[in-house]
């Protein structure tokens, strides 16, 4: 699916699904979006995240990898995961995963937007809640998902040294059981 959008025109900057040649340019941008929590999760963790955030372009084979690009390239990903339909099971989640900006590219809404994304394709789907999982150390893009709505529902233990949980924005009324 080759989708494009444009987010506000005073951005600079638009969405597209990535291509096979954004691979090189994802996979550094991802590491350099997470390098400054290296001091916080400790070496041995940090070598193991470096290492699963070094192929995260192979994310574009369990989703929808979408890129934030402007003149300069590539500036900020994330990966969507529509609802499963198939399964039948209510309510039919999609997922927003590793949301990543450049630390160049930091405080001007991509992170924001990228999210805006995810809920408007979750929407498009037919999705009844997108749910995320993000990290305690996470200051600002905890903050930026619960302003969009996101609440916590779980508490997931701890992942490459850092506490982890999961947020769900409802989109609908779900069933009740």
């Amino acid at each position: 699916m080759s989708q494009t959008s444009t987010a506000p025109e005073q951005s600079g900057f638009r969405f597209r699904n990535a291509r096979p040649s954004d691979s090189q340019a994802i996979n550094q941008l991802c590491v350099e979006a997470y390098v400054e929590f290296r001091p916080t999760i400790g070496e041995k963790n940090w070598k193991a995240l470096r290492e699963t955030l070094s192929r995260a372009s192979d994310l574009a084979n369990e989703g929808e990898l979408i890129v934030a690009e402007d003149s300069s390239g590539v500036i900020g990903i994330v990966l969507y995961k529509p609802p499963d339909n198939d399964k039948g099971v209510a309510p039919k989640s999609a997922w927003l995963q590793t949301l990543a900006v450049s630390p160049l590219h930091r405080g001007k809404g991509i992170g924001r937007s990228l999210a805006r994304e995810c809920i408007d394709r979750a929407l498009k789907d037919g999705a009844d809640r997108i749910g995320l999982t993000t990290a305690e150390m996470m200051s600002v893009a905890r903050p930026m998902y619960e302003r969009l709505g996101f609440i916590k529902e779980a508490d997931l233990g701890q992942r490459f040294g850092a506490k982890h949980a999961r947020y769900v924005l409802k989109l609908k009324s779900e069933p009740s059981a």
